[in-house]
């Protein structure tokens, strides 16, 4: 095999919840995560020079070893002692900044895909270590569909989603960095008893009505005030 292409799904967050910040800035959450039939396209072709070139739709899309999918093929590359390199071309669908898990999504389908070209064998444990080392979303991405995910998400436990749900998604046309809205966040929070309820719910018989009432984004608190546009 000498190229191959994937699909990178977005995802959105039917419950999030903080529980605290930790010593090295990063938040401890439980949020649930479910993926969406929204998709970025990644084309990869091994070359010979070894070098990982980078290429996208999105001009205004950084390509060079700052890009997630950049740094997920040279953490392969590295691990796996592979002395090839890949031509890669993004098809960028996913909006940024709106999140949907675009980035780490594309740098999970490109450790995916590269454990394919290559044949690699190795535990998921291995590949949910590297993919840790890329975002907290990211090993989320590995599993896909519907899960739950604690710590700062990397700590990720599939969920079986009963019934099928469909989502409006509504693009406002410009991007909030996510540590940007972390950075807003104030402790203490107000409790919720949400979780429990929509995880059971999402075991069961579900209906848009029970789904839509126990959706809930704690971050949301922090995007309104600077955001209403988004409520209207």
């Amino acid at each position: 095999m000498k190229a191959i292409k994937v699909l990178a799904p977005a995802k959105i967050n039917l419950f999030l919840e903080l529980i605290n910040r930790r010593p090295d800035g990063y938040h401890n959450l439980i949020t649930i995560m479910q993926e969406i039939d929204l998709y970025d396209e990644i084309s990869f072709e091994i070359n010979s020079t070894g070098d990982i070139v980078l290429t996208s739709s999105n001009k205004d899309l950084a390509c060079d070893e700052s890009n997630l999918i950049y740094k997920a093929c040279k953490k392969i590359k590295e691990r796996f002692s592979i002395s090839a390199g890949f031509n890669i071309f993004l098809q960028k669908n996913i909006p940024m900044g709106a999140g949907l898990g675009g980035g780490s999504s594309d740098a999970a389908s490109a450790i995916k895909a590269l454990v394919k070209l290559f044949d690699i064998k190795c535990s998921k444990s291995i590949l949910a270590e590297i993919a840790s080392k890329l975002g907290a979303d990211t090993a989320f991405f590995l599993t896909g569909h519907t899960a739950l995910c604690e710590g700062i998400g990397e700590i990720v436990t599939p969920l079986n989603c009963m019934g099928h749900l469909s989502f409006v998604l509504v693009n406002p046309n410009y991007s909030i960095a996510t540590a940007d809205i972390f950075k807003t966040v104030k402790f203490p929070l107000t409790t919720t008893d949400r979780f429990h309820k929509i995880r059971s719910a999402l075991t069961g018989p579900l209906t848009k009505d029970i789904i839509s009432k126990m959706l809930f984004n704690r971050l949301e608190e922090f995007v309104l005030p600077y955001h209403p546009e988004i409520v209207k």
